[in-house]
């Protein structure tokens, strides 16, 4: 699955983190906690949306980093954001 090495790039190709299901299953925790998309506001469900694919990108770092598609130094940038969030 390449979409969210594109989407890293800013290429503008949409991520889908709902295909992977490995990560689903590992996100399951954060995943139920969200609205329901059928009951939220179409801006809810898609800032929501938004925070999946960020959490997916995030949860992507290391192999981006070992790609060298990411510098060592920007890796550290965002594993420091994850841990205050």
């Amino acid at each position: 699955m390449e979409s969210w090495r594109k989407a890293w790039k800013g290429s503008g190709a949409p991520v889908e983190p709902f295909e992977d299901r490995e990560w689903v299953e590992r996100r399951r925790k954060f995943l139920e906690g969200m609205s329901d998309p059928d009951t939220a506001s179409d801006e809810g469900a898609g800032e929501e949306y938004r925070r999946v694919q960020a959490l997916w990108l995030l949860d992507h770092v290391d192999v981006l980093e070992e790609a060298g598609e990411i510098t060592p130094e920007y890796a550290a940038q965002l594993r420091r954001a994850m841990r205050m969030h």
